[in-house]
């Protein structure tokens, strides 16, 4: 992964705040989460709540909305930084070549490039990287910041986290090898098409067009069924993936609520495991589809590296 190195080096003040702007998003909300227990603490005792506690509460809450739009607006500001890189640094990698060498290249391949796979890098950038980095940051502030609270509950609640890691590895090899299927039918039907493109004259000239379209047609064909078997297995495993990481909600509820009704913690302390629960296991019920989505973005990103030049004017 060269070339997302050089990508991430060029804009990585971004990158650090993108970074930053998770960590602080992630921690605003475990603040709103404090504050949310001590609310229901307050009221199931039967007191009443004080203006300062609304008043912070209130401020809590804008906080959260206007952390999670910067965090927004800052990672899609890097993600098409990033694209734009990429697409300027292909540009130049062609500009900078001799005419011999221009004249050599397949126009049909070099197209494909440009509407294939630079297109699905920048879908992965803005779809699955700065979300992973920010399911990352969430499950390690979450997750220590919970030891730190009760560590008995948070490790027996979570103990299943384990066995759900060895089904996501188990998962994700296998949609990973799906993935890599489609896309080698998506490699031998634009290799078909830069044939087409390259000898549209002959084709013309002996009137061949109807074979050669059948020939695409069915390279286009199977290439939709192995998308289809892709997305089908995906749908299927993160399905159980999805199951298995109720269990440890399942345990909260169950270990949780026998410590809150023998008083150990406070109900308000429960919800707060309960509330952010998800995050630490929703990290592992979407690794599967993470793990496929960079097996694709890698094989892309392979594609491209001989083909972009990443130097002070290819920007």
């Amino acid at each position: 992964m060269v070339l997302l190195a050089k990508m991430l080096r060029k804009r990585v003040v971004l990158v650090l705040i993108t970074v930053c702007a998770s960590g602080l998003t992630s921690a605003v909300t475990l603040w709103w989460n404090v504050q949310l227990g001590g609310i229901i603490d307050t009221v199931s005792t039967g007191n009443s709540l004080t203006v300062e506690t609304i008043v912070w509460a209130l401020v809590t809450m804008l906080l959260t909305s206007a952390a999670a739009y910067a965090k927004g607006m800052i990672s899609g500001y890097t993600c098409e930084s990033m694209t734009h890189d990429l697409r300027m640094g292909y540009a130049w990698h062609f500009a900078s070549l001799p005419v011999a060498k221009v004249e050599e290249l397949s126009t049909g391949e070099q197209l494909s490039r440009l509407q294939n796979e630079i297109a699905d890098v920048s879908g992965y950038l803005n779809a699955n990287l700065f979300q992973l980095l920010d399911d990352s940051i969430r499950f390690i502030t979450t997750f220590i910041w919970l030891l730190t609270i009760n560590s008995t509950l948070t490790m027996s609640a979570n103990l299943p986290v384990l066995v759900i890691m060895v089904y996501v590895v188990w998962s994700s090899k296998t949609i990973s090898a799906a993935t890599e299927r489609s896309l080698q039918a998506k490699v031998r039907m634009n290799e078909y098409a830069n044939t087409l493109l390259t000898l549209f004259p002959i084709i013309r000239l002996y009137d061949a067009a109807k074979m050669m379209l059948g020939g695409y047609s069915d390279a286009l064909q199977t290439w939709e069924r192995q998308t289809i078997r892709v997305e089908r297995t995906r749908a299927r495993l993160m399905s159980l993936s999805a199951f298995l990481s109720t269990i440890p909600l399942m345990l909260l509820f169950w270990i949780g609520g026998s410590m809150a009704i023998g008083g150990v913690i406070t109900v308000g302390t429960l919800y707060i495991f309960l509330n952010l629960s998800g995050n630490v296991s929703g990290v592992m019920m979407n690794m599967p589809g993470y793990i496929a989505a960079f097996r694709q973005f890698s094989v892309n990103m392979k594609r491209l590296t001989l083909n972009v030049s990443l130097d002070e004017r290819g920007q």
